[in-house]
């Protein structure tokens, strides 16, 4: 049990430093065109609920939101 232990946080702590590898490795243009890809992603989403009314355009509009809320 000991060993598996020792395992675990071995491989928790291997996934952090990968985690942070990866994050550095992106460019303030990567960052940039990824962004303005979201946001046009959001603004193009948005737009389409247009013809809609009442809680489904509510539900919508909440649905790109949320996807741009956890990508930004």
């Amino acid at each position: 049990m000991n060993k598996l232990n020792i395992k675990v946080i071995a491989l928790a702590v291997g996934f952090a430093f990968s985690a942070g590898a990866m994050a550095q490795s992106m460019s303030k243009d990567d960052y940039k065109a990824a962004k303005s890809r979201i946001v046009a992603e959001y603004k193009s989403a948005k737009a389409g609920c247009g013809s809609l009314s009442g809680n489904a355009k509510d539900i919508c509009v909440a649905r790109p939101r949320a996807r741009k809320g956890r990508n930004s």
